[in-house]
């Protein structure tokens, strides 16, 4: 089993343009191999009407989020350890319909897709994916809006990060979703 870092200062962080096209391919040339890889992207999009929505901001989104992943991922499963692992990130969207969010609810559905894909087709090295709901900080409705959660708030980033180390660290999961919304799926 790949071994997580003992010191949170052995873990890197890259942050670069997932939409250019040979950007991925320089991050791993410049970096070598990993053990472990988390993509979180979120694309610039605007919520509304399916019937309103700009198809080319959608395309852009869909480039960014899911084409970037998608890309970042194929680079680097020449550069991982077979005892590693990938966490990809979807979102609630994917995970509960909500009005004016086709988009984000298409790219994340199509995100969880993939990884489940990528578990049967990369193994040993192990694909899941994390579906973070709403998360802090978050304007006054939407925390409004949290206090129905069976939770009854937002997330923490720090919850929210246990959520993708839980992943890396237990060498039996794979093509899972872990869905980290304080219930707000079921409401």
């Amino acid at each position: 089993m790949a071994a997580l870092p003992e010191r949170l200062d052995a873990v890197e962080t890259h942050a670069f343009d997932i939409t250019a096209p040979n950007a991925c391919e320089g991050l791993f040339e410049s970096i070598g191999a990993i053990d472990h890889l988390i993509v979180a992207v979120r694309p610039e999009v605007r919520s509304g009407a399916f019937v309103d929505v700009d198809i080319d901001e959608a395309r852009r989104a869909f480039e960014t989020k899911f084409w970037g992943q998608y890309r970042l991922v194929q680079v680097a499963a020449r550069y991982i350890s077979e005892t590693g692992s990938i966490v990809l990130t979807s979102g609630i969207a994917g995970e509960r319909i909500y009005r004016g969010a086709s988009t984000m609810a298409l790219i994340n559905g199509a995100t969880e897709t993939l990884c489940r894909t990528l578990a049967v087709e990369l193994g040993p090295v192990r694909v899941n994916c994390v579906s973070p709901g709403f998360v802090e900080a978050k304007g006054e409705s939407v925390q409004d809006y949290a206090r129905q959660f069976p939770a009854g708030r937002l997330g923490t980033l720090d919850e929210i990060a246990s959520g993708y180390l839980s992943l890396m660290v237990n060498p039996y999961v794979t093509g899972t979703i872990n869905v980290l919304d304080g219930g707000a799926r079921l409401i």
